[in-house]
């Protein structure tokens, strides 16, 4: 499974301490520094601007504030949104896994293999039912674990490939150009989603997050928080 983020957070016992699960990295207590509260009461502030409410939306595909933590996290820095792509877009892969499994059946029910002996057309329907469930997990496994963080310091952008492969991409907020979204269509207007493409000046030219709920409000944060940014560095924090 990809490393790079965990889901949650749980605090330790008979300390003031919170312990942060990673996943492939060992469980760590720390207390937060005043730099990482004033972080943290900016990014409240900001989100207060922004009309943003910390939770989990729109079936997990965006979650403001999400508690959770990624790998090489800066002591300072604070998860500001965690995306996938809109939940209807599985749709396609689902409907796909649910008509192989119809279209045996049916072709079954016609009497296509009587003349095969039963244990023949027992492995048959089972390597079918194998193969549809193994593209089912595949494409659940793409969708769930394909996500954008954004930080109040950088995007980092994962794109999973297979259980073994997947590619991130960082990006931090004073690289990055004006963002910018595409959003089009009866559906995508409907449930609101689309694209976002983010030009950077460092060596990754651009990022991009496909089919990502409330496009508009995503590029309003970012943009948000790379101003911020900005002031901050020229402040010398």
């Amino acid at each position: 499974m990809t490393d790079i983020y965990v889901a949650g957070t749980s605090d330790s016992q008979n300390t003031g301490q919170e312990s942060k699960e990673v996943t492939g990295v060992k469980t760590e207590g720390e207390k937060r520094s005043q730099p990482e509260e004033n972080v943290r009461q900016w990014v409240t502030n900001m989100l207060d601007r922004t009309g943003e409410t910390p939770g989990r939306f729109v079936g997990g595909a965006y979650n403001v504030r999400p508690d959770s933590r990624f790998i090489n996290e800066q002591d300072d820095e604070e998860v500001v949104l965690m995306l996938r792509s809109h939940p209807i877009t599985n749709l396609g892969w689902i409907v796909v896994g649910i008509l192989v499994l119809l279209v045996m059946e049916f072709l079954l029910g016609t009497g296509i293999a009587s003349a095969l002996p039963t244990r023949y057309v027992f492995i048959g329907r089972l390597m079918v039912y194998l193969i549809a469930l193994g593209y089912a997990f595949q494409k659940f496994l793409d969708w769930y674990y394909s996500v954008m963080i954004v930080t109040n310091e950088r995007i980092i952008n994962v794109d999973f490939i297979n259980l073994l492969y997947r590619v991130v991409t960082y990006a931090t907020l004073n690289h990055i150009e004006e963002p910018s979204m595409v959003a089009g269509g009866f559906v995508r207007s409907f449930f609101r989603y689309g694209d976002i493409f983010i030009e950077t000046a460092a060596e990754t030219p651009s990022i991009q997050a496909v089919a990502i709920p409330y496009p508009d409000r995503v590029i309003k944060i970012i943009s948000e928080l790379s101003e911020e940014l900005e002031k901050r560095r020229e402040l010398g924090q």
